[in-house]
């Protein structure tokens, strides 16, 4: 965004640039001021290759640029071409920079609106992943819950299964005496059937 912006600037300031000295004198747009001209060219240069604008339209530029300070250099005033060539120069200078400044402010705008989507389905899954941590966190509390309430279960039914066995084997022994018993008995009556 901020090398996006900063080629829209760019671009405004050169458009404003060339527009004011095409105001100035229209017909001589060859004496535009040199060092203005290869600030703008390497200026333009460094923003249109970073924010990856079409080299077509940074070439046409440049060479509009560059036949502009060659004419300076030679500086033959004589030997200048008629002021509608320059004149034709400077619009399609001007149509190239509002054609790449346009590019750039689309360009800018659709990733802005990427960026905008983005953020929204970050907010969305960021929210999702939130709530599932809410709902597993809720889960995990209740099964916790129910871990503790089992252990407890666990803990009363193995002591109800330690009262159980012990009368078991109190129940147990009890019917071996019985047993005997009954057996000392039945041997006791068989010994006074027969006496």
């Amino acid at each position: 965004e901020a090398e996006l912006m900063d080629a829209i600037n760019t671009l405004s300031r050169a458009i404003t640039i060339l527009e004011r000295e095409m105001q100035k004198n229209p017909a001589a747009f060859a004496q535009i001021d040199t060092t203005n001209m290869a600030t703008l060219l390497q200026s333009l240069s460094v923003v249109i290759d970073a924010a990856g604008f079409p080299s077509n339209d940074f070439k046409k530029l440049t060479a509009l640029l560059q036949s502009q300070q060659d004419g300076d250099d030679d500086e033959a005033p004589a030997g200048a071409p008629a002021a509608a060539v320059y004149k034709t120069h400077s619009t399609s200078i001007v149509e190239t920079l509002e054609d790449l400044k346009e590019k750039a402010e689309v360009e800018l705008s659709d990733l802005r609106k990427a960026e905008s989507n983005s953020k929204h389905n970050y907010e969305m899954l960021k929210q999702s992943l939130e709530d599932q941590i809410a709902f597993d966190t809720k889960d995990m509390d209740e099964e916790k819950a129910a871990k503790g309430e089992a252990e407890q279960a666990k803990a009363a039914a193995e002591g109800d299964l330690e009262v159980t066995t012990n009368e078991l084997k109190a129940a147990e022994e009890a019917l071996e005496v019985s047993n005997a018993n009954c057996m000392q008995v039945a041997a006791d009556h068989e010994a006074t059937v027969k006496g």
